[in-house]
């Protein structure tokens, strides 16, 4: 899944959609380990509750 995103986000680069000083490798670990906590964090609150954080972890992409 990193690679995955990881080339996308080159993608997105030559596509003129992502800055080329966008680090493409970091941010599809970025990525994934937020992926990976939502989907553990999806769980554990209750609806409101995660809309904010996926909210919150998105507008910082």
């Amino acid at each position: 899944m990193i690679e995955f995103f990881a080339t996308r986000m080159r993608l997105g680069q030559r596509d003129g959609d992502i800055g080329q000083d966008v680090d493409a490798q970091a941010q599809a670990l970025l990525l994934q380990s937020t992926r990976a906590g939502l989907r553990v964090m999806a769980k554990s609150f209750d609806r409101p509750t995660f809309r904010g954080i996926t909210d919150t972890a998105l507008a910082g992409l």
